[in-house]
């Protein structure tokens, strides 16, 4: 809606009724409105043959046929009155407000959002202090910093688009409106408006809040209720209401509280992006009605995109993505010209763009639909279009297209789904539950026998569907446990849905002589011949199977989707006259009852979605047809793309975008659909009131009635408070964990860029030959990457045959990890799978099926992957984050077990424990007594474990045998005939105390993937276990006392009915709250073992960790109630010397050594090798601990980017290990811990043994004989360490604490003793002589370092 002049004597009010009459004109049926009001209208017409007309009420004669309203909530439509007059339009509606009014403040520019992140990754020297402010100025900061020479060229008029200008504004400058200038929706400083007193209107929200959280429909005369999902919302009234767009209000700032006192600093950092704006003359692509499109004179294809130049596909080839822009948008402007405009092309939406990548500005112009798109300053869009050579483009109903937030990749199901209440769409977004429904669950083991046939080849017989049902039904075993359902009757339901699927292959697959089925695809393309391409048969010149692929994971960046698609298969077209022509496209099978209705409509934009998927995953741009297969009725349909249907869609997916964004950053969800029918079968429902209730709704605003007040009254304001705070810390988190999802999109433009999660530049490894997956899994293909070379004084890259030390994979990826293969030719997501093996030069990758490019010659596949250049990425799946909120969520159900929980966790309550006393003839009890393994320590913690009633907490010490403790728990347990579901964060903590119940002859279940088990667990998983059926799984269920699991995999299919008497938790220290709970809710009462006196929880996001997310569950329990504490305190690891430094700087002498053999241990060496004098001191193994002080050695650290190293350190670490080695210490028994990622790798390039390197994070819960600490910091600035991760205390006491018999610390004293913590660890190293100063004359190392500064790490 056009800016309305606002009268002088109104103030502000709760609420605007814009007048109808001043609304531009409708526009023609379009976009979203018009791809439902399309199936709306056949589904009333169907409705109409069944039912009396008379029980309906008459609709307008120009009105769309509404949706059926036993299906939808009641929507406000538009009205269809009469035009207004010409003259009252042009007297009010396109009166623009005057700059007096709208312009109050003192300053014209851009705000941003206050968000000031600093992040430290394990590389980050710390000393330089990285401002991340978003949205816009932190992408303007990097882009000036590496395409432009300066921010002032950012803005300069060269880069403009031709014909736009943009002036500077005086900001004592008064400007008067005029008709027909474009009014510039600026961000202004202005003064903070506190939450209170501000009324925002949400767009996309459908909500007003009053400031007290209230929230309230927006329903007035003429307007289309927000709520409804089959229409844009128009544009807001102008005023002094702040209106949020796409979470940023009028002054372009996010509504973050707490985070005002950021803005000074942020508006200082980018007072040199000012650009005020008053007036701008029309455009001059408005001054005339000729409509020109965004790519000037080129052809637009039948979707209104512009035709770029065709891939070249053919065998031999490179199959090279096309390039795409990211364009950060700058500014938003509207016009609304007269209504006597001899042009009528209004209202118009101009958005000033920057390229992310070119660092040029340009215009894009939205008009028609696009016009009432949600876009703001700050966002990031993807134009699918071309521009002009004036650098403008015209988006409106005929050509291109815009896609909001393209980071945010959305499946096709997803946005299908949407529309008939956004809110459950964003909560399935953000919610990773656990239902096991039988209808679900036959509908998947459906897919797979189809699937099956699909894959056969030629048309299958009854027999093999038959035989492939039984094997479908075994590898589901574990899921029909979960849904509780009956094998056989599951089973005959499987046998009688052959006989149509078998109908539908026998048409659609049969010889070319066979009759041909004919296939309806609408009225535009009508009845055409279709068959499923033999195998083998050409297509385009290649050979292409009939079917593809199934079950294809498609990634569209450049559109912001992803799906899976069933099937992509090559069909054979044949027209009424004879023709036929080949096309690929995708095929959906349906199993459910839901053929018609809003179903129908779903299933169609299911399907459209998916042809823009296979379009940008197979490189063509004429897939746009699609079958829909609805097996319940044995009905095939066709779908045809039409431009209308796509352009709604893509608008729903740019609203739920903006939805999910707004949910993640701002806690704002979609409004409640208040349909008590469609809610009360919702999934959703009881996470969605408990939101609601939390964010200041209420039973009114709910409209639920009695049922929300039923499942939120158990709640209080301290639960509110509760769940809104973590959910918060939760959405920081994964919002660093974007990062990497970024770059595995965008990396066909990061080439050449470093992550520890990646690893770039790989081909395949020819030599090695596909293998099968060695974990045991048959249907797994292995292949092997190796690094790609560049061979010196070559243009181009080339291969060499890989040695076996030829390229240092350096990385965080380990075995079991989830990765997505990608090409770095821009090919994005080719595959998923997981690592099975990975050493210093190679990588292998375990696949489901083949690995193949998509769309090449099957006949070619294996040359044309060995020919790619390949990039392997971390899946960080966000799965993990949404499991984490489901599991905070969860806790506020209404349940017994949940509110025990939310007493203990929430409330904070006391545990209780047994207070009348211990009785003998207690066989857990007598066992204890008896055990002569236990120390005191150890026995106090099993009776602490034993008499909780609630909880316990044991404070497990470096080396003090947790693990023991816990096996002896764990039979004293047994014998009470306890059930025990022993979980941890990690698997490495779950299968070390598995193997010592398994060498007691303990029996467990160990629950896991097996790549990511210890080999001697895997005898242990489920997948070793012969189970035929139901009821063996029952079986063996039912007798085992013991399950182990990770705290992330408690939503297995074989603990969905499972409950335990008691959950035992190791790493209870270092693992996230959010995380914590998964287990806890599956047992009675819960011990938690840690020490968070060592590492806490990993949280990457420094405005989480500040905030609190870095508190683990034992850690806040530990505080709040000491009493439940049972500390372990005699040590069994370190001799006495080592244990006195970490016990005088951490644990208050509370440590103490368990015996004089571990007191009084020392290095053992086997032979006498001559060594300089120095080395010979550092290895004196009476001195257990040595620093060495490097102050008199050229010994600086080395920064590169983010990374820094210490190659003198380096050096010296590497004399100190060979001589070990050369003394008898064994290569297992020494080990090396650095802080700094960069600094390990070159270690390894120095020591070029198996010694283990690592970082500090990675040797918790390690230990080994001898331990070599690189410190690496050295330099004039003493605040290098007390911002880097040596300021970290946590960190320091691992370091502390690995070594048994010998602890070697290397670094400059002068710059660690910055840190109060190493200063006192430095003085108490001296106090017992163990400080040693190297000279130049000690440490002959120039030759050395002339290699290391030509390595590249």
């Amino acid at each position: 809606m056009a800016p309305r002049k606002r009268s002088s004597t109104s103030s502000s009010s709760t609420s605007r009724k814009p007048n109808q009459s001043h609304q531009p004109s409708q526009p023609s049926k379009f976009g979203i409105q018009h791809f439902f009001e399309r199936h709306s209208q056949a589904a009333a017409s169907a409705a109409s043959q069944k039912h009396n007309p008379n029980s309906t009420p008459t609709a307008h004669p120009n009105d769309p046929t509404p949706p059926n309203p036993s299906s939808f909530p009641p929507r406000i439509l538009p009205s269809p009155a009469e035009p207004p007059q010409p003259a009252a339009i042009a007297e009010e509606t396109f009166s623009e407000i005057s700059p007096e009014l709208s312009k109050s403040s003192p300053l014209k520019k851009f705000k941003f959002s206050p968000g000031m992140l600093i992040k430290q990754s394990q590389d980050d020297g710390g000393d330089e202090v990285t401002w991340k402010i978003s949205p816009v100025n932190e992408r303007l900061r990097s882009l000036s910093s590496k395409q432009l020479p300066g921010m002032t060229g950012l803005f300069s008029e060269k880069s403009r688009p031709n014909g736009i200008t943009f002036h500077p504004c005086s900001r004592k400058e008064k400007n008067s409106s005029s008709i027909g200038n474009v009014e510039r929706w600026l961000c202004s400083p202005g003064t903070a408006v506190p939450m209170t007193s501000s009324r925002r209107v949400s767009y996309q929200g459908s909500e007003i809040y009053d400031g007290q959280g209230s929230n309230y429909d927006v329903k007035t005369d003429g307007v289309v209720d927000l709520q409804s999902p089959f229409r844009t919302p128009p544009s807001l009234s102008y005023g002094s209401d702040e209106v949020t767009i796409n979470g940023f209000n009028c002054n372009g700032e996010q509504d973050h509280d707490g985070l005002w006192h950021h803005r000074k600093a942020l508006l200082e950092l980018l007072d040199q992006v000012e650009d005020a704006i008053t007036e701008e003359p029309l455009p001059d692509d408005l001054k005339h009605c000729g409509k020109r499109g965004a790519t000037g004179d080129k052809i637009q294809n039948e979707y209104g995109l512009a035709e770029t130049s065709s891939v070249d596909t053919s065998p031999g080839k490179l199959y090279t993505a096309p390039p795409y822009d990211t364009f950060l948008v700058l500014e938003v402007s509207e016009k609304h010209s007269n209504v006597d405009s001899s042009c009528g092309r209004s209202p118009i939406k101009v958005l000033r763009l920057l390229n992310e990548q070119s660092g040029s500005e340009q215009a894009l112009h939205l008009y028609d639909e696009w016009f009432y798109s949600c876009v703001g300053p700050g966002d990031t869009i993807n134009v699918i279009g071309e521009f002009d050579d004036q650098g403008k483009c015209i988006v409106d109903r005929n050509e291109n297209l815009i896609v909001l937030h393209p980071d945010i990749l959305i499946s096709g199901t997803r946005v299908a789904s949407s529309f008939s209440c956004p809110r459950r769409a964003v909560l399935d977004e953000r919610l990773r539950s656990t239902e096991h429904s039988i209808s679900a669950l036959i509908g998947t083991l459906l897919h797979q026998i189809f699937q099956a046939g699909l894959l056969k080849g030629l048309p299958p017989s009854r027999q093999f569907l038959e035989e492939h049902a039984r094997e479908v039904l075994q590898k589901n075993i574990e899921s029909l446990y979960a849904s509780g359902a009956n094998q056989k009757d599951i089973y005959s339901t499987l046998i009688a849905a052959i006989p149509r699927m078998l109908n539908w292959l026998n048409c659609f697959m049969e010889a070319e002589d066979s009759k041909v089925p004919t296939v309806d695809f609408g009225h535009l393309e009508g009845p055409k011949a279709v068959r499923i391409t033999e195998v083998g048969k050409s297509l385009e010149g290649g050979a292409l199977d009939g079917v593809i692929d199934i079950e294809e994971m498609a990634w569209a960046p450049r559109y912001g989707l992803k799906g899976m698609i069933d099937a992509s298969i090559s069909i054979k077209i044949g027209s009424i006259n004879g023709d036929s022509h080949e096309k690929i496209m995708p095929l959906e099978f349906k199993t459910g009852k839901g053929t018609s209705g809003h179903s129908a409509m779903e299933h169609s934009a299911q399907v459209i979605l998916y042809t823009l998927l296979m379009s940008e995953r197979y490189l063509k741009k004429d897939i746009d047809l699609g079958l829909l297969y609805y097996h319940h009725t044995d009905q095939t349909l066709g779908i045809k793309v039409q431009r209308s249907d796509l352009v709604g869609l893509i608008m729903r997916r740019n609203e739920l975008a903006t939805d999910i964004l707004k949910a993640s950053t701002k806690e704002i969800f979609p409004p409640m659909l208040q349909s008590p029918t469609m809610c009360r079968s919702c999934r959703h429902l009881n996470n969605c009131t408990v939101y609601h209730k939390a964010h200041g709704g209420n039973i009114e605003s709910s409209g639920l009635g009695d049922v929300y007040d039923n499942l939120v009254n158990h709640l209080s304001t301290v639960h509110c408070n509760f769940l809104k705070h973590w959910d918060r810390l939760i959405d920081l988190e994964a919002k660093v964990s974007q990062v990497t999802k970024k770059e595995i999109l965008q990396s066909h433009k990061l080439k050449g860029g470093k992550s520890t999660n990646s690893l770039s530049s790989l081909i395949l490894d020819v030599r090695n030959e596909l293998s099968g997956d060695a974990s045991g899994g048959s249907d797994k293909n292995i292949y092997h990457f190796v690094r790609q070379k560049l061979r010196p004084g070559k243009d181009q890259e080339q291969v060499d045959p890989p040695g076996p030390r030829v390229n240092n994979l350096d990385c965080t990826l380990r075995c079991g990890d989830c990765v997505v293969l990608s090409t770095e030719s821009g090919r994005v997501a080719v595959a998923n799978g997981v690592i099975s093996d990975i050493n210093c030069s190679s990588v292998s990758v375990s696949l489901r099926r083949r690995l193949r490019l998509p769309g090449c010659d099957s006949l070619s596949e294996m040359g044309d992957i060995s020919r790619e250049v390949w990039r392997i990425d971390k899946d960080e799946v966000s799965s993990s984050f949404a499991t984490m909120r489901f599991n905070l969520i969860q806790l506020f159900a209404q349940s017994l077990r949940n509110s025990h929980l939310r007493k203990m966790i929430v409330d904070l309550e006391a545990p209780r424990f047994d207070s009348g006393g211990l009785f003998s003839q207690d066989p857990a009890i007598s066992y204890v007594r008896s055990e002569k393994s236990l120390n005191n320590d150890q026995r106090r913690s099993i009776q602490k474990i034993l008499t909780a009633k609630d909880y316990a907490l044991i404070l497990g010490m470096p080396g003090t045998g947790k693990t023991s403790t816990m096996v002896h728990a764990v039979k004293a347990l047994l014998m009470r005939g306890a059930s025990i579901l022993l979980t941890s964060y990690t698997n490495s903590a779950i299968d070390n105390l598995l193997i010592k119940l398994k060498a007691q002859g303990i029996d467990f279940i160990r629950i896991g993937r097996p790549e990511v088990v210890h080999h001697d667990v895997r005898p242990h998983c489920f997948s070793a276990m012969d189970a035929k059926s139901v009821d063996d799984i029952k079986e063996r269920m039912e007798g085992v006392q013991i399950v182990g699991v990770t705290c992330l995999g408690v939503n297995h299919p074989l603990l969905s009915s499972k409950k335990f008497d008691i959950c035992i938790m190791d790493e209870a220290g270092q693992t996230t709250l959010p995380v914590s709970l998964g287990p806890l809710m599956l047992a009675s009462k819960f011990v938690l073992v840690g020490d968070h006196y060592q590492l806490p929880p990993l949280v990457q996001s420094t405005e989480a960790r500040e905030n609190g997310m870095g508190v683990s569950l034992f850690w806040r329990l530990s505080e709040a109630h000491p009493q439940a504490i049972s500390a372990l305190e005699c040590q069994y690891r370190m001799s006495s010397g080592i244990m006195e430094l970490s016990n005088t700087l951490i644990y208050g002498n509370r440590l103490r050594c368990g015996s004089s053999e571990i007191a009084e241990a020392k290095l053992k060496f086997s032979g006498k090798e001559p060594a300089a004098l120095w080395l010979t001191e550092i290895l004196d193994p009476d001195r257990s601990v040595v620093f060495i002080n490097t102050d008199q050695l050229p010994a600086p650290e080395a920064k590169q980017k983010k990374t820094v190293n210490n190659p003198s350190e380096a050096h010296i670490v590497s004399q100190i290990t060979v001589n070990l080695l050369k003394r008898g210490i064994l290569e297992e028994d020494i080990g090396i811990i650095t802080p700094y990622n960069s600094q390990a790798s070159l270690i390894r390039h120095f020591v070029g043994s198996s010694v283990e390197v690592h970082t500090i994070d990675k040797y918790q819960g390690r230990d080994k004989d001898c331990i070599l600490v690189s410190f690496v910091r050295s330099s004039g600035n003493l605040r290098t360490c007390s911002s880097s991760l040596l300021g970290d205390w946590h960190r320091i006491n691992v370091v502390l604490t690995r070594a048994k018999k010998k602890l070697i610390m290397v670094g400059s004293q002068n710059t660690l003793s910055g840190v109060p913590l190493l200063r006192l660890l430095i003085g108490k190293v001296d106090e017992h002589g163990g400080i040693i100063h190297i000279t130049n004359k000690d440490v002959n190392y120039v030759q050395e370092l002339k290699k290391c500064s030509q390595m590249s790490v």
